[in-house]
């Protein structure tokens, strides 16, 4: 027996207390008698203080037997009471790798582990417990709850998917232990198909069932397809095939560029073996999809799409009256878009990615990324004058990733501004003490500035200028966007510094919304193959849209052939009688009632006294 509020006892006081009251409230019974002359004759004789004993009757007995069963109540006492019924507790890992897709009789394997998880869920009883868990590349919790919450169980194992490539079941054991490590009658079963290897169990605290749903069957895939632009813009493309089963296979693959058929032709591969297949296709092109028709129970993975570049188009503004040299090196970057405006005549363009002044600066800092170059004395950027500068740099620790391998050494910078910088600008490199490169972030605007005139050849005929130049203008715009992502792999997409929100649009044209902080990357998680499309929204303004393939070949899962077979580890299979705990149970609310019926006998004592004095 367990008591969840000990200090409840202490209500058991009140039974001395009723002892006591009827101690002194006994009284001698009353007899009558015709007269009380003859008793007044009588001397009184000195007797000895009698002892007070109590007398024993049914109204006493009642009083204590009412108050220990409120002051036992209170304690809240939960004894184990076997034929009452008893408790198990089960965590039911689900694997929702790219392999469970497979269908087989009809039935995809994630569907027959939903059917059987539905039975676990089903077959709950009293104050079982059931904790769903999702063992997918990352484990996740789904839902947990006892038999009265079967049904919202069973709603949240409807919505289980494939999830991707992989199956972190350690992560998911861990995630079982955390729940039910000190349950009575814990255990776990493990739903899955075997096509991956057994994870390391030899540090298993719980008992283990696994059930293995799959059977040997053959699997045709697209496990790898890569793309990238050639000379005079040819396209070159790459793929794999593999062919997982005991029996050759003869099909089609079928290549399309940019949604357009490109070519059609017939494959031969041999039995568990993979094929290597190259095109050289003329370009331009975004976009390459390959399609098997692989005849197979899993047609997830017979198709894949990737993107022959993930470079986003950077709109660049030079807002400089002769800057050459930086024209050529940003017109070589294959990115860049390039506008160049005369500083008299600027207006800020709210389509520009970055915005590059040349010996100018502008009046307030811009929404967006800025770069600005030798600039002259000014509220943004004031400075005490020019001074010499000498020919040895300092790099600072914040510019050891920007500035590695670029040689900026022994190059006569002449005189520059003794820049005064805002806290928020953290210099880079540095010029006897003067800053030279500086870098910040301030609200919506990525700054860089450059404390040295673009016009000193000592500084653009070296090989480290071009350099410079990328290196800055992918420093201060978003990173790439991944060529194609694997199923399950989630992306950390970095948007303009500017947007608010980002619209991600799946395969099916359904939308989610992400609100987005500056600089401060979102995180997406495809859940389905296809062509996924993010816009970056700056209030109700779109900055830009980009997509990303995500597909669902990968070596690791293309073969869905069982490597283990169903077993019990640390515990007897389900199927067989297990030895149940018993459920501790709640007793307070029958020692309440018990109370409240002996309230009620004691009323009806109490009633019925007078009655029979007055016979």
């Amino acid at each position: 027996m367990t008591l969840l509020a000990p200090l409840g006892l202490l209500a058991l006081l009140t039974l001395p207390v009723i002892v006591i009251l009827h101690l002194r409230q006994a009284r001698r019974r009353r007899t009558v008698v015709p007269s009380l002359l003859l008793w007044q004759q009588l001397v009184p004789r000195p007797t000895a203080h009698r002892r007070r004993r109590l007398r024993w009757s049914l109204l006493l007995f009642l009083h204590l037997l009412g108050a220990f069963l409120i002051g036992f109540a209170l304690a809240q006492p939960q004894l184990p009471l076997p034929w009452l019924g008893s408790v198990r507790a089960t965590a039911i890992l689900i694997d929702t790798s790219t392999s469970m897709a497979l269908r087989e009789g009809g039935n995809a394997r994630l569907e027959r582990a939903r059917q059987q998880a539905a039975t676990f869920i089903r077959q709950m009883r009293g104050a079982d417990q059931v904790v769903l868990i999702s063992a997918g590349p990352q484990a996740r919790l789904i839902d947990r709850g006892s038999s009265a919450d079967a049904a919202r169980l069973l709603a949240a194992l409807e919505q289980v998917t494939v999830e991707g490539a992989g199956s972190d079941v350690n992560g998911a054991l861990t995630i079982a232990e955390t729940f039910l490590l000190d349950q009575p009658g814990a255990r776990v079963v493990w739903l899955t198909d075997g096509a991956l290897p057994l994870p390391d169990l030899t540090v298993l605290r719980l008992p283990l069932q696994i059930e293995v749903l799959g059977t040997d069957q053959p699997n045709r895939a697209v496990v790898t397809l890569a793309a990238r632009s050639g000379n005079a813009g040819a396209v070159h493309v790459y793929a794999r095939l593999a062919n997982h089963g005991n029996q050759p296979f003869r099909g089609t693959v079928r290549l399309l560029v940019d949604e357009r058929i490109s070519r059609n032709e017939a494959v031969n591969m041999r039995p568990d073996t993979a094929l290597e297949l190259a095109w050289t296709l003329p370009g331009p092109a975004q976009q390459i999809r390959l399609e098997l028709n692989g005849n197979d129970g899993l047609p997830l993975d017979d198709a894949a799409v990737v993107n022959v570049s993930g470079q986003r188009p950077i709109n660049v503004v030079l807002v400089a009256n002769d800057a050459p040299a930086l024209a050529r090196a940003l017109q070589a970057m294959p990115e860049v878009r390039l506008t160049t405006v005369d500083p008299a005549a600027f207006v800020p363009d709210a389509a520009a990615d970055l915005t590059i002044f040349v010996n100018t600066q502008p009046r307030r800092w811009l929404a967006g990324a800025m770069l600005i170059i030798n600039p002259p004395a000014g509220e943004l950027l004031p400075s005490n004058g020019p001074t010499p500068a000498g020919t040895t740099l300092t790099f600072t620790p914040a510019g050891e990733a920007l500035l590695r391998d670029v040689n900026l050494g022994g190059i006569a910078w002449g005189r520059i501004a003794a820049i005064e910088p805002p806290a928020w600008l953290t210099p880079l490199a540095l010029s006897d003490g003067i800053p030279l490169i500086l870098r910040g972030r301030f609200e919506h605007s990525e700054v860089a500035v450059w404390n040295f005139d673009v016009a000193n050849e000592a500084l653009t005929t070296r090989l480290a200028f071009p350099l410079l130049v990328a290196r800055t203008v992918r420093d201060l715009t978003p990173p790439p966007a991944p060529v194609a992502l694997i199923l399950g792999a989630p992306l950390v997409y970095q948007a303009d510094i500017r947007a608010t929100q980002l619209t991600v649009i799946d395969p099916n044209g359904n939308r989610t919304t992400i609100a987005v902080q500056p600089a401060i990357p979102a995180t997406i998680e495809p859940r389905q193959v296809g062509v996924y499309r993010v816009q970056e929204w700056a209030g109700d303004q779109l900055l830009r849209e980009t997509q990303f393939p995500v597909n669902a070949g990968a070596i690791g899962e293309a073969d869905p052939t069982p490597r283990f077979a169903s077993a019990a580890i640390g515990a007897a299979p389900v199927q067989t009688p297990v030895t149940r705990a018993a459920a501790p149970q709640p007793l307070w609310s029958w020692l309440i009632i018990a109370a409240i019926i002996v309230l009620i006998g004691e009323w009806l004592y109490i009633q019925r006294r007078p009655q029979v004095e007055a016979r």
